[in-house]
């Protein structure tokens, strides 16, 4: 008999990299380290990551929602979503760097649009 899984949309997944993983249960270096935190209609990403994850973005790098690169911090986090936070210091490769490289994504600017 088939069975299919459902998502639950009311969830969103945040996967955690580098020193962020010690956020998660499972953070050592072959676990997927990742949680899951309800959602919360009309959230902005600024309080997930201060209040909810009490981080400050100084100790994060890149942000990705959903596989796309964010850099404003009021983006309102979509039902389901898939956040990825790379810890401060960390390079990424290709797109990251070449970002980077551009002077797209600097941490001497907060928030910046690179589009």
């Amino acid at each position: 008999m088939n069975q299919r899984v459902l998502f639950d949309m009311s969830i969103i997944n945040i996967h955690l990299y580098g020193k962020l993983r010690k956020l998660a249960e499972n953070s050592g270096s072959t676990d997927e380290s990742k949680i899951e935190l309800s959602w919360n209609k009309d959230e902005t990403l600024a309080h997930l990551i201060n209040n909810r994850l009490n981080l400050s973005f100084d100790e994060i790098g890149e942000i990705f929602i959903n596989h796309s690169p964010i850099c404003k911090y009021d983006v309102i986090i979509p039902e389901g979503a898939r956040i990825g936070l790379f810890a401060e210091g960390m390079y990424l490769l290709c797109g990251g760097q070449h970002m980077k490289g551009h002077g797209f994504i600097e941490k001497k600017v907060k928030e910046v649009d690179y589009w």
